[in-house]
C-alpha cells in the first residue's frame, strides 16, 4: 500500500459558532499532518462541517433562517476561524473542508445504508429492520438516551440530558433500527485485541464498560413528519437518516466511499492508515456506531480513534457561558501571535487529559519558551554569526567538506560526538509524536 496517511478532526455540529474546542481538535490535526508529510508520508486532513438534524432545525428557525441558510452561516464562520489561526487549504493546512450538505455525500451515505441492509449479521438477522421506537432524545447529544442515561430532577417528572441538563424530547414514532445487538461480540474482540484502535487506554477501558454492559439496537431514522431536514433513507422517502449515520459516514464518502465525484482521491489508497481525532464526548460514537456500521457493511475500521480532554479554566472548572469563563476565539486571535496559540495548545494539555487554558498561562509559557528561550537562542546564533562569520552561513556541501577535511567529529561540550546525540533526540522526537505525545516533544527539541 502506499505510504499514506489520513486524519480527521470531527465535523462540527453547525447549529452554533464555533469555539476554542473547534480550534483545538484541529490545530492539533494540522500539527500531526505536518509532521506527517515531512516524514515523507502522502497525507489528507479533513475537517468540516455536520448539517444535519433536528438542532439545526430549531436553531435556524430560532436564528429566524432557512436550515440551509443556518448551515451555510455557521460553515462560514468555522472556515474564517480556521483561516485566521492557519488551518485552511491557503496555508497549507485541510485537504477538505467536507459539508453533509454536499450531493456527493447524500449519493454515499444511501450507498452504505443499501451494502448493509444487503448483508446478513453474524447471527443470520437483517442489520437493518423496521420497528417502532418509543423513549427519550437528547437533540442537543443527538442521541436516544435509556434509563441509565438520563436522570429526572427534584421537583420534575420529566427526564433530563445530565450533559446539557435540560428536558428530554419524548419520541414516540415508526422507525428503522440498526441491529447494534448482533454486533457484541466482534466489537468487543476488536477493540480489546486490536493494538491502536482506542486510545488512551482509559477511554478504550471506558468503552470496553459499555459495551459489557450490552447493546441495545440502534434507531437509525426519524420520520420525516417529525425531523425533515435530513438524508432521505433509500427507498423510504417518508424517513430521513438518523444524524450520527448520516456525518459519521462522511470519513468515508469525502475520500470517494459510494461516489463518483470524490473517487479521485481515492478510498482505498487512504482508508487503510486512518487517524479520527476527536473529543471524549463523542467516543462512543465514533467506536461503538461507527465501526459497527463499517463492519456491517465489510469495511475495515480506521487505524487508530483517539479521544482527547476538554479544555477547562484556569481555576479548573468546565468552561460554559452561564460560568462565564469561556475563551472567546475572535479575542484569542486578536490579541496573540498564531505561532504561540499553537505552540501552547500543543505544548499544555497532555493529549488524552484535560487541561487548564488561561490567558495568563499562555503569556506565560510564550515568554519562557518562545521569547526567552527560543527567541534568546536565536538572536545569540544569529549575533554569532554576524561577529564570525561575516553574517554568511556556508551551504551544506561546503560544511560537509570542511568536516571530511578536519577529519574530526563534531563535538559536545562533554566531549562526546555529537552527531550520535542528535540522532537519539531525533528518533525520541519522533518515537514521541508519533505515539501523539505532544506535550512531551518539545522537551526533545529543547
Amino acid at each position: 500500500m502506499p505510504n499514506t496517511f489520513y486524519i480527521t478532526t470531527p465535523i462540527y455540529y453547525a447549529n452554533s459558532l464555533p469555539h476554542l474546542g473547534h480550534v483545538y481538535t484541529t490545530i492539533v490535526a494540522d500539527a500531526t499532518r505536518r509532521y506527517k508529510r515531512q516524514r515523507g508520508f502522502d497525507t489528507y486532513f479533513l475537517t468540516g462541517t455536520d448539517e444535519h438534524g433536528i438542532n439545526v432545525q430549531r436553531a435556524a428557525a430560532k436564528n429566524g433562517r432557512t436550515p440551509k441558510e443556518q448551515v451555510d452561516y455557521i460553515s462560514g464562520e468555522l472556515k474564517r476561524m480556521f483561516r485566521d489561526f492557519g488551518l485552511d487549504t491557503e496555508n497549507g493546512g485541510y485537504d477538505i473542508f467536507m459539508r453533509t450538505t454536499e450531493p456527493f455525500h447524500y449519493e454515499g451515505v444511501q450507498h452504505l445504508w443499501r451494502e448493509i441492509s444487503k448483508n446478513k449479521t453474524q447471527k443470520g438477522n437483517e442489520p437493518i429492520y423496521k420497528g417502532f421506537y418509543e423513549g427519550w432524545f437528547c437533540a442537543p447529544c443527538a442521541e436516544f438516551k435509556t434509563e441509565e442515561q438520563y436522570f429526572i430532577p427534584e421537583g420534575s417528572d420529566e427526564p433530563h440530558c445530565p450533559i446539557h441538563e435540560r428536558p428530554l424530547d419524548k419520541v414516540a414514532e415508526e422507525s428503522y433500527f440498526f441491529r447494534l445487538s448482533d454486533y457484541y461480540e466482534s466489537l468487543d474482540e476488536q477493540i480489546e485485541n486490536t493494538p491502536g484502535l482506542m486510545r488512551p487506554t482509559a477511554r478504550k477501558n471506558e468503552v470496553l464498560s459499555f459495551i459489557r454492559g450490552g447493546l441495545q439496537d440502534l434507531s437509525v431514522s426519524r420520520l420525516k413528519s417529525s425531523v425533515s431536514w435530513g438524508i432521505p433513507v433509500p427507498d423510504d422517502d417518508e424517513h430521513v437518516m438518523y444524524l450520527w449515520f448520516d456525518a459519521l459516514s462522511n470519513y468515508i464518502t469525502a475520500i470517494g466511499y459510494g461516489n463518483s465525484e470524490r473517487s479521485v482521491i481515492g478510498f482505498e489508497k487512504h482508508w487503510h492508515n486512518v487517524v479520527h481525532l476527536v473529543g471524549k464526548d463523542i467516543l462512543r460514537f465514533h467506536t461503538v456506531y461507527w465501526m459497527s456500521f463499517l463492519h456491517a457493511a465489510g469495511l475495515p475500521l480506521p487505524t487508530t480513534v483517539y479521544a482527547h480532554g476538554m479544555w477547562l479554566d484556569a481555576n479548573g472548572r468546565k468552561m460554559g457561558k452561564t460560568t462565564g469563563n469561556v475563551i472567546e476565539v475572535d479575542v484569542l486571535h486578536e490579541h496573540f501571535q498564531v505561532d504561540a496559540i499553537r505552540y501552547f495548545v500543543l505544548r499544555e494539555m497532555v493529549f488524552g487529559q484535560d487541561g487548564k487554558f488561561g490567558y495568563e498561562s499562555l503569556i506565560d509559557r510564550a515568554n519562557a519558551d518562545l521569547a526567552s528561550g527560543l527567541g534568546n537562542l536565536a538572536s545569540r546564533t544569529f549575533s554569532m554569526i554576524s561577529k564570525y562569520r561575516d553574517g554568511r552561513i556556508a551551504n551544506g556541501k561546503i560544511a560537509e567538506e570542511n568536516y571530511l577535511l578536519a577529519r574530526r567529529p563534531a563535538v559536545h561540550p562533554d566531549g562526546q560526538d555529537l552527531v550520535p546525540h542528535l540522532e537519539h533526540a531525533r528518533d525520541e522526537y519522533v518515537r514521541r509524536v508519533d505515539n501523539f505525545k505532544f506535550s512531551h516533544a518539545p522537551d526533545i527539541g529543547w
